[in-house]
């Protein structure tokens, strides 16, 4: 009898968290809803005069997201993607038997970093298992001492710094600091790359002048997950037409990242 009442307490406990949570049309830019709920994404690419974030959820960091950019004098990008994941669809076709996904899963999912070695890209009907993106990902020990240590797992990063280190297929090894802010039903993760990006013998971009920003919020029976980049980047580039070159580089990788989350359960 006392096994049935906790039973009922738990699905009654279950079906007020899902009645609670926000829902998608409550804190998606409205002119973006039909599309995001008829196709599940949507994206926006902004031009180089362009330096608005459209995409951005109603959420607890939505102001930090928008005013927290980088500063815009030479080359500037910006691009902004906005994912509907269905946790039903993510479970079923995940392997770890999950009953559910939480806040807490999805912080252990983005503080173990070396887990995203291996991330994979570009994939197409020739190539269907893609192409590795990072050969390594690991924890580092600061900007400073750049020594791999154990990854910093967490159930609640909420406060938490960490430094890491990818090895790039085309851009070679980078550096970043990650800021994390975790409340309730939303998780902030803010990058900033720790030294100059180059490409094709250009130093594309000088340190701290790439971020990136990666919001989820828990929607009960969805998952919203808004990721971006905003970068400065020098005046090389556009003498040798290579802009081009970087927003694909750096769109592959925005939603590589999306899709290695959507693999993680």
């Amino acid at each position: 009898m006392l096994k049935k009442c906790f039973s009922i307490l738990f699905l009654l406990f279950s079906l007020m968290t899902v009645l609670a949570a926000v829902t998608p049309e409550e804190i998606v830019p409205v002119e973006y809803i039909e599309e995001l709920l008829r196709d599940r994404d949507v994206s926006v690419i902004h031009e180089e005069d362009d330096f608005s974030l459209s995409l951005v959820p109603q959420c607890k960091y939505r102001e930090k997201i928008i005013s927290d950019r980088i500063e815009k004098t030479s080359s500037p990008y910006t691009a902004e993607f906005l994912y509907l994941v269905s946790k039903k669809e993510v479970l079923e076709s995940g392997k770890k038997n999950m009953k559910d996904i939480s806040m807490e899963d999805i912080s252990e999912i983005f503080t173990a970093l070396s887990n995203m070695s291996g991330m994979r890209y570009r994939f197409s009907d020739s190539n269907p298992d893609g192409t590795v993106l990072y050969k390594k990902v690991c924890t580092v020990e600061s900007d400073e001492k750049r020594k791999e240590i154990a990854d910093a797992v967490s159930r609640n990063c909420n406060g938490m710094n960490l430094y890491c280190h990818q090895h790039d297929r085309l851009l070679g090894n980078l550096y970043f600091l990650l800021k994390y802010e975790m409340q309730e039903d939303e998780l902030y993760l803010s990058i900033t790359n720790m030294n100059n990006l180059g490409l094709l013998g250009f130093n594309a971009c000088k340190k701290e002048n790439l971020r990136i920003n990666i919001h989820v919020t828990d929607c009960g029976e969805d998952i919203l997950f808004y990721i971006s980049a905003d970068a400065n980047y020098e005046n090389v580039l556009k003498m040798f037409s290579i802009r081009k070159v970087i927003k694909k580089l750096m769109n592959e990788r925005l939603d590589a990242i999306y899709r290695w989350f959507f693999f993680q359960f």
